[in-house]
């Protein structure tokens, strides 16, 4: 049965005053698969390490089944971690890695080599047992350090892109036999990748990281569906969201509308539940997020209730086979995902100069919104869209034919719209809706 992990205000800085972890609190429940998900030097490796042991906590409280676990020695806390270099011993066969942890413990031989069969036969190994580390493929190599890691039969299973050296079809494979042992022993799992389809594949949960900071903590349509600020928006999906520059207007005598640059999105009224909150923010520098699904190429079929038109110039046509990307410039600003603002870090908030320069970015980023041309009236002309931007990303049939420069009308649903602030933190009037998808 696996364990409970939970994590209070827990930080780690480095010799030099480097902060890794800036209070950080999390729990795990028992048997369940959480993913740790961000780009690299984003502190989740340093996490993994602090619940294993073979880190140091410099601040807040880690405890494993309701017991203060800091200072315990790692060999107390009843967990098996999987790096991702496999470190097997060279000079041992399959077999004695695999049954090394317990034969370290002493156990009867018997009983241990019971165990490492019964391990490689649910790895599908036994037929490498005999073989040194030296003999065998990348992936194979990976199942005899999940079969070290399991056969102990811990309650904690912890591992560190155990995946990230191999190829990709070996990888989606791996990771299945990964996900499979798992759930069998019923240990609790805490995965660390920064490669977004593989955590959205295998978490019950998903935990998204970014400079030591925990962003967002939920299942993976929620991650998907309500990513709590830009990053995470940005960070889950593929292909990535289209982040745009834009603003809400509200006129007294008109339809409110969200203009994208050269051109507007007129929102439905009476408004819906997801665009009440945008009163709130009108005249204010926003940005804009539209996933793929939620733009269509418009064909003779009438547009629904909730979709609106735009128009789009081919800047690029990505071919993947089952299906076609076209990269559009629709008259707008394409933005990148906001640096993380420093009066967002939990150690303290920021004074002095830090607390300056954090009023200078939003300053400047309300003084760049507007300097921008006024929006173009809503109507049915096609507005002046300068090419090669490439703000939206659309998909199409793998059977159609595209090229660049092509003109192209779109539908937008404006139920899918994610309107996030300057600071990239997401405007939303309710935080448990899961619109449709």
């Amino acid at each position: 049965m696996g364990s409970t992990i939970i994590l209070k205000n827990v930080a780690k800085t480095y010799p030099g005053g480097q902060p890794a972890l800036r209070r950080l609190s999390l729990t795990v429940t028992a048997g369940e698969f959480l993913v740790l998900l961000g780009p690299s030097g984003c502190g989740k490796s340093t996490l993994l390490r602090m619940i294993a042991g073979l880190e140091s906590i410099t601040e807040g409280e880690l405890h494993l089944d309701g017991a203060l676990a800091n200072d315990l020695d790692p060999s107390e806390r009843d967990t098996a971690m999987i790096f991702q270099n496999f470190a097997l011993y060279p000079n041992m066969t399959a077999s004695e890695n695999i049954g090394f942890p317990l034969a370290v413990h002493k156990q009867d031989p018997a009983e241990v080599e019971r165990r490492v069969q019964s391990a490689a036969a649910a790895l599908g190994i036994s037929h490498i047992l005999g073989r040194l580390p030296g003999q065998l493929s990348g992936g194979e190599r990976q199942r005899v350090a999940m079969g070290r890691a399991t056969v102990r039969r811990p309650s904690v299973f912890l591992l560190d892109e155990p995946l990230s050296s191999l190829d990709a079809r070996l990888r989606a494979r791996l990771r299945l036999e990964i996900l499979s042992s798992a759930r069998k022993s019923g240990a609790t799992t805490i995965y660390v990748t920064h490669d977004q389809a593989e955590a959205m594949a295998l978490g019950d949960r998903i935990a998204v990281m970014r400079d030591g900071i925990l962003q967002q903590v939920d299942t993976p349509r929620g991650l998907y569906a309500l990513p709590a600020n830009a990053f995470v928006a940005s960070f889950i999906g593929t292909p990535r969201i289209s982040l745009i520059h834009g603003t809400v207007y509200a006129p007294i005598n008109g339809a409110m509308a969200v203009s994208l640059g050269a051109q507007q999105l007129p929102l439905p009224m009476p408004l819906t539940r997801d665009h009440q909150m945008l009163r709130v923010v009108q005249g204010n520098p926003l940005l804009i997020g539209l996933r793929p699904e939620a733009v269509r190429i418009a064909d003779h079929a009438r547009a629904t209730e909730f979709e609106r038109p735009l128009t789009g110039i081919v800047d690029h046509v990505e071919f993947q086979g089952h299906e076609t990307l076209l990269h559009l410039s629709i008259g707008g600003q394409r933005a990148d995902v906001p640096p993380q603002a420093l009066s967002d870090l939990p150690t303290r908030p920021a004074r002095g100069k830090t607390a300056g320069l954090a009023r200078r970015l939003i300053s400047l980023a309300k003084t760049t919104t507007r300097r921008r041309s006024a929006p173009s009236p809503v109507g049915t002309s096609v507005p002046a869209i300068e090419a090669n931007s490439g703000e939206l990303v659309v998909r199409a049939n793998s059977g159609t034919h595209h090229r660049r420069g092509q003109h192209l009308p779109l539908l937008v649903d404006v139920r899918s719209l994610l309107v996030f602030d300057v600071r990239g933190e997401r405007v939303s009037p309710d935080p448990t809706h899961i619109p449709d998808l």
